[in-house]
């Protein structure tokens, strides 16, 4: 009798079970997370599910299908993490489904996935030999050079994605002395009980090669000799991958092709020597045009017209039309006339006139003039340029300025001459929104003395951005300085080339330029010093929303090169992002920190704030 009643309460439970997980298949997967997950990202474990979570917010206002629960998706998704986690060099790592979080009425459920990692293997060594005799090489230098780009090194995590990294590291550096048929194996020596790996790298450099001829296909109205200038490298010379890569780039510089190919022609069958090259471009648009119209808090209605025309007579050289309005920048139009290969394949000329009128809050300019910029491109992360600039500039006067004694009415005429060096390395990526990665920018402004104009000062900043990706979350920096000295007896600065600050992107508490020195009118009057820092928390939301959280320090001072930290003006806030072709349209609120008397600001702009 009781191994009766056994046997039926078994049964009993057996079809409860199945009943409740027939009856979860097909319901919606409101939501997926991990736990135990140390060492993977969330976010990097979801994109390799197949079964996707949709929340209600992002099914209601993006119309999104949601996911279906289906149980042989979740087998084959158990079975994927473990591979991903043994890619990753948890050869242990256990994955199992917790118990579903089900909602009967609305037919949804919540998963969970719960993961043991365990241990990782690690690398006990790292060698590279090499199956011939290689007597051009200094080995030993050749081995630091390698071993300061390797990912998989004593001491790390294996990875099969550093493996694969590592080979291209060690072939690149033989193709780049000349081995342009290299192959490189490897081999690990696996002790599961220790938990260790050792690795060793076999290369096989080849032979020696060199360059051969080059051909050009694709040019249509760029003459082949100018694309022939922009090669690093010559027939006959030792085969140098990296070269090839540099000519890319400084076809790119031109911006005159939207494809370049450098490739070499390789024979790994015959090793075939010298090695031709086939180069191959497609030229961008002779004419283009880009319009825009937008809206911010801080400009109003905006809009834009980017006029482009390449070849402009032969050659390379291209000839730019732009005109811009906004509340604040009521009309600017700038024509430029642009030289690539002005020194060398990777410098620029540049001719533009312009004419604009300007309306801050605290100043109104009329401005005609003329730029001479010369760029250099070091690389694809550096670029330098030294501008000579003539300006003729009608400031209407504020009551309260500090203008030179003589002024008379409410114009003032003034002529800036000079040159403006300045340098800018970033590296930081993607483009419209970093998520890592470094942008430093150094300006310095050298106005009057031996060339001329009204007034003699030198205008110098910098402005430093970090971005860090840290989970699901990016962590961005932003520090900037800058101080302005003049050496006439009266200390005039022209009113557009002073510091200001707060604003959309600056102190986001205040209102744009609210911040320093003002004049009797209350008007801001700018300073001669400023310091700013911005720190944000970037964390996605879901579809194409995004959040932050925000903390801005500064001010502006009026003496030269002042910085007071005891005056330093602190907002916090948070803000909305929605990503758009043409970056993401932001919302923000800034709360002033200990400061009672002031409201908060609200800011709409496209583009993140640093």
């Amino acid at each position: 009798m009781i191994k009766t009643c056994w046997l039926i309460g078994i049964f009993w439970i057996s079809c409860s079970l199945g009943l409740r997980l027939a009856a979860q298949e097909n319901y919606e997967v409101r939501n997926v997370s991990f736990h135990g997950n140390k060492t993977l990202e969330e976010d990097f474990l979801l994109d390799q599910l197949a079964l996707k979570k949709v929340s209600y917010v992002e099914k209601l206002i993006t119309k999104a299908t949601p996911f279906l629960y289906s149980q042989r998706l979740v087998d084959l998704d158990m079975e994927r993490l473990r591979r991903i986690y043994q890619s990753e060099g948890f050869l242990n790592t256990r994955v199992s489904l917790a118990p579903l979080e089900i909602n009967e009425k609305k037919r949804t459920v919540k998963v969970v996935v719960q993961i043991e990692e365990g241990e990782p293997v690690l690398a006990d060594s790292v060698v590279i030999r090499s199956t011939r005799e290689t007597p051009r090489i200094d080995k030993d230098s050749l081995t630091r050079k390698v071993f300061k780009e390797m990912k998989l090194l004593k001491g790390k995590r294996f990875r099969d994605e550093w493996i694969q990294q590592d080979l291209q590291v060690i072939e690149n550096a033989f193709r780049n002395l000349g081995y342009a048929y290299v192959k490189v194996d490897y081999a690990l020596n696996l002790k599961p009980e220790q938990l260790k790996t050792g690795i060793v790298y076999s290369v096989d450099p080849g032979p020696v090669s060199q360059f051969g001829e080059t051909r050009v296909q694709g040019n249509k109205h760029v003459d082949e000799a100018l694309i022939r200038k922009q090669l690093n490298y010559k027939e006959g010379e030792l085969y140098n991958k990296s070269l090839l890569t540099e000519t890319r780039e400084d076809l790119y510089f031109l911006q005159l092709f939207r494809v370049v190919s450098v490739l070499p022609q390789k024979d790994a069958s015959t090793e075939k020597n010298p090695i031709p090259v086939f180069l191959y471009v497609e030229e961008a648009p002779r004419l283009s045009t880009r319009v825009g119209v937008g809206y911010g808090t801080e400009d109003k209605f905006r809009t834009f017209l980017d006029l482009n025309y390449l070849g402009f007579l032969g050659s390379a050289r291209r000839i730019n039309l732009y005109a811009k309005h906004s509340a604040l920048e009521p009309y600017h139009v700038s024509l430029k006339w642009i030289q690539p290969q002005f020194i060398g394949t990777k410098s620029t000329i540049s001719l533009n006139p312009f004419i604009s009128r300007n309306s801050e809050p605290g100043y109104e300019t009329r401005t005609y003039g003329l730029n001479v910029p010369v760029t250099y491109h070091f690389n694809k992360h550096l670029n330098s340029t030294a501008t000579y600039y003539y300006e003729k500039v009608k400031q209407r006067v504020e009551e309260g300025d500090l203008e030179p004694i003589g002024v008379e009415g409410d114009q003032f005429t003034y002529t800036k001459s000079g040159v403006l060096l300045s340098a800018v390395f970033d590296n930081s990526t993607p483009k419209f929104t970093p998520r890592q990665g470094f942008n430093f920018s150094l300006g310095l402004k050298v106005n009057g003395r031996v060339f001329g104009g009204d007034f003699n000062y030198t205008r110098l900043w910098a402005d430093a951005r970090h971005y860090q990706k840290m989970g699901r979350f990016v962590l961005a920096l932003r520090l900037m300085a800058g101080g302005i000295n003049s050496i006439d007896s009266h200390g005039f600065i022209p009113v557009e080339d002073r510091f200001y600050s707060g604003g959309s992107n600056s102190v986001r508490g205040w209102n744009r330029s609210e911040l320093g020195p003002k004049r009797e009118s209350g008007t801001p009057l700018g300073g001669n010093s400023i310091l700013e820092s911005n720190i944000e928390v970037r964390y996605p939301l879901f579809w194409r929303f995004s959040g932050v959280a925000f903390l801005d320090a500064g001010n502006v001072w009026q003496q030269a090169y002042t910085y007071k930290l005891n005056d330093l003006a602190y907002a916090a806030g948070g803000g909305l992002r929605i990503d758009t072709p043409i970056g993401p349209v932001r919302l923000d609120l800034g709360f002033p920190v200990w400061n009672e008397k002031r409201s908060p600001q609200f800011f709409i702009s496209v583009g993140q704030a640093f």
